[in-house]
């Protein structure tokens, strides 16, 4: 309950968690994808030159899209 004299802030903070998936990592011309084993391609923003990460793959990140995940971190799986 807010003060009589102020108006209580009507503003939701929504924070979404990071999504944590599994997948091949694969480089491409244009930058990196995640392939899930359930067909979805994501593209990968953020993602930098990992020579010894071409295959199965843990990525965190935050969803920018239907296909754009922006990459918190990313590792061996």
């Amino acid at each position: 309950m807010g003060r009589p004299d102020r108006p209580a802030s009507r503003a939701v903070i929504g924070t979404v968690a990071p999504l944590r998936l599994r997948g091949r990592l694969r480089r491409t011309e244009r930058g990196f994808l995640l392939d899930m084993e359930d067909g979805h391609v994501w593209r990968l923003n953020g993602a930098q030159d990992f020579p010894p990460l071409v295959d199965a793959v843990v990525v965190e990140g935050r969803k920018a899209s239907p296909s754009l995940l922006d990459v918190l971190w990313l590792g061996p799986a």
